[in-house]
């Protein structure tokens, strides 16, 4: 009886340890992939970064490999870090409250390394802008981000 409860109990831990990633959706441009999920690391990182944004430029620097691509809801696009932080000042110039409502992380290539952060921001109405949602896209790889994309929705009537 105990080698039975034995046997059991250790193919029970097998069949544990073999946790296949879930995965659903489809990725267009990459025959074969989907969407995984993927790693809180990444999650807070984004997070991270954005309790110095706009406070410590300097430290906001630290994020972003030195290759990093940038893309705003508004247009501006730019391959240098410090055409990102100049961007980030103008807008925080002009800047309501934002308020971080999620973030997680997908991986197309589970094993190949780098993951894909969705954060959403609800942004306070100003004078000269209406309430808006913010939806930014960050591609992080071996800690740091690589890429940012974003874009914006605005919220026309409650």
């Amino acid at each position: 009886m105990k080698k039975i409860i034995f046997s059991t109990i250790i193919a029970m831990m097998i069949g544990g340890c073999n946790t296949q990633q879930k995965s659903n959706g489809f990725v267009s441009n990459y025959e074969g992939y989907s969407w995984h999920i993927s790693s809180q690391e990444s999650v807070d990182l984004v997070m991270d970064l954005d309790k110095v944004w706009g406070k410590d430029y300097d430290a906001m620097r630290t994020f972003f490999s030195d290759t990093a691509s940038f893309s705003f809801a508004d247009g501006e696009q730019y391959n240098t870090i410090d055409g990102f932080i100049d961007e980030v000042k103008k807008g925080m110039e002009e800047s309501a409250a934002w308020t971080m409502d999620y973030a997680f992380a997908v991986d197309i290539s589970p094993g190949e390394g780098g993951d894909w952060v969705n954060a959403g921001f609800t942004v306070e109405a100003s004078d000269s802008e209406p309430e808006r949602v913010i939806n930014e896209w960050y591609y992080i790889k071996n800690g740091k981000i690589h890429n940012f994309l974003q874009s914006k929705r605005v919220i026309l009537d409650k």
